[in-house]
Formats: C-alpha cells, sequence, structure tokens
C-alpha cells in the first residue's frame, strides 16, 4: 500500500505541475507573442493587454487547487479594491506560497476592474532567465532585483515612476522577509535579533525594512498608493516547503489567509516610520500565528469568498485546453510559428541587453514622451 500511496502522490504532482507550467509555456507562445506589436503603439493598451491576460491566467490555479485537488485557500478580513494601487506585505512561508496566493487574491480582489488587475510580485533576478515563467513574468511588468540596494533602487525608482506616470493601476507585493521560513533562514533571524536586541520569532523572520520603506514612502510621496494590505498566511497541516514536495503530491488541504487593509492616510510618514511599522506588524503576525497554532482560531473577520464557480471552470477549460490548440497552430500554420520564433530570439535579446523587458517597456515609453515634447515643442 506505500508504494501505491507514494506513486499516487507523483501522479497527482506531477499532473498539477504539467497542467500549471503547460498553461504558462503555451500561453506565452500563443497569447503574448502575438500582441508584442501593440507596445509600438500604445504602452497603455499593451498594459492593458497582458494584465488581462494575466489576470485571468491567475484563476487557473486557483481552478486547479480548488475543483481538482481538493485544496481550500479560506480568506478572512478586507477585500482589495481593484480600482485602487496598493502594496501587499506578506509572511514567506514556503518556497511555494505564491501557488496558494493567486486563489487569495482572486476571492479577496473585488472591483470593477477586477479583471484587469494582476498581482506583480518584486522577485529575485535570476528568475526572469526561467523559460516561460520568468518570459511571462517580464511582459506582465513583474519587478526584479539583484540584492544589491545601490542598483535596486535605481530599477525600484524607475518603475514605480513608469506606473505612476502611465496613471497604471496595480497590486504590487513583497516578501520583506526576503526568504522562506527554514531552520538555516530562522537561525539567521536570531542572529540578527540578538544583534539588535530583538524579541526572536519562531513562526516568522525577521522582515528587511529597506526595499520596503522606500517603496512605500516613494508611491506615497507621488499620490500613487491608496493602500497597503498585511497578508497572513497559515499551513493548517502539510506544509509545501518547497517544489519537490509539490511534485509529491503533498498538497495541504487548508490554507488560512487573511487581509488586513491599511488605508494610506493612516500610514505614517517618512522612511523610518514606516520601517517601525512593518517591524510592529511583524510582531502582530508572530503573536497572531503562535496563538493559532495554540488554540487553532485565526484572526477575526468576515469570511472573504467569491462564489463564482463558473468563471473558474471558464479558466480550468480554457487553460486546460490552450496548449494543444497552440500545438496545433504551430504545426499547421507558418505565421504562429514565425511570431513565436522572433519574439522569442527579441525577448532574449532584450533580456541580455536591457535587464528584462520590463526595462525596455520603459525604455519605449521615456522615448514616445520626449517625441511628444519634441514635437509640441516644434508646433
Amino acid at each position: 500500500m506505500i508504494p501505491l500511496r507514494f506513486a499516487a502522490g507523483y501522479i497527482k504532482g506531477i499532473i498539477y505541475i504539467y497542467l500549471w507550467y503547460s498553461s504558462i509555456l503555451f500561453g506565452y507562445a500563443g497569447l503574448f507573442c502575438p500582441i508584442l506589436p501593440l507596445i509600438f503603439l500604445s504602452n497603455r493598451l499593451y498594459r492593458n493587454a497582458t494584465d488581462f491576460l494575466f489576470t485571468f491566467w491567475q484563476m487557473y490555479p486557483t481552478a486547479l487547487l480548488d475543483l481538482l485537488f481538493n485544496c481550500k485557500v479560506q480568506v478572512t478580513g478586507d477585500e482589495i479594491n481593484a480600482d485602487e494601487s496598493s502594496l501587499l506585505v506578506m509572511n514567506h512561508r514556503t518556497r511555494t506560497d505564491w501557488n496558494f496566493l493567486w486563489p487569495a487574491v482572486y476571492q479577496a480582489t473585488t472591483g470593477k476592474g477586477r479583471f484587469n488587475h494582476p498581482t506583480k510580485f518584486v522577485l529575485k533576478d535570476e528568475i526572469r532567465h526561467i523559460p516561460g515563467v520568468g518570459w511571462i513574468m517580464q511582459l506582465s511588468c513583474f519587478l526584479y532585483i539583484k540584492r544589491n540596494w545601490a542598483l535596486d533602487k535605481i530599477k525600484l525608482s524607475c518603475m514605480i515612476d513608469y506606473f505612476c506616470d502611465s496613471k497604471h493601476k496595480f497590486s504590487l507585493l513583497i516578501f520583506p522577509e526576503g526568504t522562506d521560513l527554514t531552520a538555516d533562514t530562522k537561525r539567521n533571524s536570531d542572529k540578527y535579533a540578538d544583534k539588535h536586541g530583538l524579541q526572536k520569532y519562531d513562526y516568522v523572520l525577521h522582515p528587511r525594512t529597506t526595499g520596503f520603506s522606500f517603496l512605500a514612502e516613494r508611491l506615497i510621496r507621488k499620490r500613487a498608493l491608496d493602500a497597503l494590505y498585511d497578508i497572513t498566511i497559515i499551513y493548517c497541516d502539510n506544509v509545501p516547503q518547497n517544489e519537490t514536495l509539490i511534485l509529491r503530491g503533498q498538497f495541504p488541504k487548508e490554507i488560512k489567509i487573511h487581509f488586513t487593509r491599511y488605508p494610506v492616510a493612516s500610514l505614517p510618514d517618512g522612511e523610518e516610520e514606516l520601517k517601525l511599522f512593518l517591524e510592529k506588524r511583524w510582531l502582530e503576525k508572530e503573536r497572531n500565528i503562535r496563538e493559532f497554532y495554540a488554540t487553532h482560531q485565526f484572526l477575526h473577520g468576515k469570511r472573504v469568498r467569491r462564489d463564482q464557480r463558473l468563471e473558474l471552470y471558464v479558466a480550468l477549460v480554457f487553460w486546460t485546453a490552450l496548449p494543444y490548440l497552440v500545438v496545433y497552430l504551430l504545426y499547421a500554420t507558418s505565421v504562429l510559428r514565425h511570431i513565436v520564433f522572433y519574439h522569442t530570439v527579441f525577448l532574449l535579446l532584450v533580456n541580455a541587453f536591457f535587464g528584462g523587458f520590463q526595462n525596455f517597456e520603459i525604455a519605449i515609453f521615456n522615448s514616445k514622451r520626449k517625441m511628444s515634447r519634441f514635437i509640441s515643442s516644434r508646433i
């Protein structure tokens, strides 16, 4: 029985990863590649198109986990208004957190713009090179950092300025801890606590406050932030620490995720004050998670549940069928083959010389603005 159970687990995990990755890879080929010319016509039009595609894709992991893999993500607290720009901060419990964050964001997001409001992440720079996944995230204007503050500060400034100047609405997620909670990272966090005379944590890591305070302060100063959401994630049973456990089919049966909204008017002024604000939120997280494991009672707040099952079934059918449709079109027509080939070559060149498509997108936007100003000055 034990070998059969392990085999069943691996089959389950392989199916999930296959469906998940194939939807991204062939979504890139069949949907993202053909719309590239839009960026030369209008950055806003291109951003709206890619945001819609990525928002629609975010429903797919939600559908897979909820409808096929019996993994329930229970969301409580405040809803995300898709007609606002928001900053999301969350504890990074495992390397696979983002699998379960997308269902939570799907449930929590409301407003007229919810079908065109993807959650963008601040990620390690190496991720942009991953075929399919990294490429899609570049095209969707995710933020990449090198863990070199002198360079990252410039990159983050350029990206935030682009979002603000283009009047782009967004939700931007950062993991202030910088890495997931493991025995090694906890030891490093404890050393930091000893060095600075802080309390040692068992369920979270001490946050890195520099990047958060810089982003939040800049957004507030440019009047481009409507709210901050503090997100706490708890795995009630299995903890999928890394991708290997997902491959083995060891999905948690229930995850609890709580959203707490802080309107921009309630946030402190200045980077130092924002650092203290974040440290207080993490102290609260430690207490709340500790209390949950002691009492099995989580944070109070209304249950957020979007009972739009039809949406999830549409996403499930569309993204599951898409790879086979794209394979057929690649085989049947040379047009799509050429589009995908030249787009990929172009993307690899941009990745090498611009540090990612997101930087190229900003350069195109700034060039158009300079051209517009030049023409206006000549009239």
